[in-house]
């Protein structure tokens, strides 16, 4: 009975000491997993005592029987792009200032706007170059990146032109470029140069590619709270956004970052690139050799990054200060960056995300439901409630690249009733409706697209494309 107490009150004393999560964090995520919001949520965290803890939250499969746990695998996105990052600064070394040109001649002509244009500009978005090119024309948007080859890579670098490379502009084409100049400079497969990293970071559980079975350890993807597409980097789009991950190796990662990472130890980062973004407040979010860093007061820095594909957001971060690290990770296209920052710097703001009509629409889908889809947006809207116009772009595409184009036009039409003078809206408007052979009226929109964006490489293309076929 002595040693069953001793080791009782010692049991009782342990549990005490654990660190707990703030009420307010753990109730959001509990209400956006609820809600599907967020399905599922995996975290680790680092707190100042050097002590690891996990944190597992809701169902990982539409079936409901998965928990999540710290080895469960998400799509990660653009938190890729920090080991892209870091191969660079290992091969380049003190060579970051070598311009790129020498190495897009070796596959493609290009003009003297490129002679300016650096590895480090590449690695630290300031190239000028585009999020994505203008020829951006993936054959599936419910998975964009499928296909994506080093011939459409070199096509969208002769089709770009660098602008203003003085300031900030996050662009995927721009690391896409970065690891294919890795590799012509190594002589080596992305890979082949990956591996190492990953075996010394810990990282055993890391893909660069989708497991050929799925398995219960691979999250759902999800939009709107309906099922989603995974998507499938290939070519130069990995080094971008292409790895699969699990808060596990997220926080072996971090973990390596703080140990060998300049950026993470205890001096101020200095000569932090503006990026001129206002999420967490004016002037407070900078960028440097591959992480963002916020610096809500101009004593704190937490070095981070984000991620987000079809299905998925992905966040890692670090308070240099206080030493505590957050990785986390869900199966949803909902941005979890304020859960994980508000863990750290407790001024945060969370956002709370709401329930938005694209999650009634996405539901009456899934459910086969046979409602006017137009109709039940205007209901819904007149009864104000909340509206998410991106979701809706995302859930369009989805459905467009699934082949369901009836499903597809009707949510476009939303779209473009909401956002009649914007291109792009106009334009997948078009494209649905060519799809279901009504040329007349793609040409109509296609044509009001043009108006708005008459440089844009396929809109002349898609109109007489529509012209041929009406006549």
């Amino acid at each position: 009975m002595k040693h069953f107490l001793g080791w009782l009150f010692g049991a009782m004393f342990l549990v005490q000491c654990q660190p707990q999560l703030p009420p307010t964090v753990e109730q959001e995520i509990d209400r956006r997993v609820q809600q599907s919001i967020s399905p599922s949520l995996s975290m680790g965290i680092l707190w100042p005592s050097g002590q690891v803890q996990y944190y597992n939250y809701g169902q990982t499969q539409p079936n409901g029987q998965h928990m999540p746990t710290q080895q469960t695998l998400y799509e990660i996105g653009s938190v890729t792009k920090t080991l892209t990052a870091a191969l660079v600064v290992q091969y380049f070394a003190e060579a970051l200032d070598q311009p790129i040109r020498p190495y897009l001649q070796q596959a493609i002509e290009v003009d003297s706007n490129w002679a300016p244009i650096t590895i480090k500009a590449l690695l630290n978005h300031q190239s000028g170059l585009p999020r994505l090119s203008d020829q951006f024309a993936p054959d599936n948007w419910s998975d964009p990146f499928q296909g994506y080859s080093d011939r459409l890579l070199w096509r969208d670098v002769q089709a770009s032109t660098p602008q203003d490379s003085a300031h900030w502009q996050y662009s995927n084409l721009g690391y896409a470029l970065l690891g294919k100049i890795l590799e012509r400079q190594t002589g080596q497969d992305f890979e082949t140069l990956l591996q190492p990293l990953l075996d010394r970071t810990g990282m055993t559980h890391t893909l660069l590619q989708h497991p050929i079975k799925t398995t219960p350890l691979f999250a759902t993807p999800t939009q709107s709270g309906a099922p989603n597409a995974h998507w499938h980097f290939t070519g130069p789009s990995r080094y971008a956004g292409g790895l699969l991950s699990c808060a596990e190796d997220l926080m072996a990662y971090l973990k390596y970052q703080c140990a060998t990472n300049p950026l993470f130890q205890e001096a101020p980062i200095e000569a932090l690139i503006p990026t001129g973004l206002d999420e967490f407040g004016v002037d407070q979010l900078f960028y440097k050799n591959g992480w963002l860093v916020f610096q809500p007061t101009p004593e704190a820095q937490v070095v981070f990054h984000n991620g987000r594909t079809g299905g998925f957001s992905a966040f890692i971060g670090y308070h240099k200060t206080t030493k505590m690290g957050v990785v986390m990770l869900s199966n949803s296209i909902e941005l979890i960056d304020d859960l994980a920052l508000k863990l750290m710097v407790p001024s945060v703001t969370l956002r709370t995300p709401q329930r938005t009509i694209a999650y009634e629409l996405a539901e009456a889908i899934q459910n086969q439901s046979d409602l006017d889809l137009v109709e039940t947006y205007r209901r819904l809207k007149a009864t104000g409630q909340s509206d998410d116009l991106i979701h809706l772009y995302w859930l369009e595409r989805f459905h467009f690249g699934q082949g369901h184009f009836k499903t597809s036009l009707a949510l476009s039409e939303i779209l473009a009733a909401a956002l009649s003078d914007d291109w792009e809206v106009l334009y997948i408007y078009g494209q649905n409706l060519e799809q279901l052979q009504r040329y007349r009226d793609a040409l109509v929109a296609y044509q009001k697209a043009f108006a708005l964006h008459p440089t844009h490489p396929t809109l002349q293309k898609a109109i007489d494309r529509c012209k041929e076929a009406a006549d």
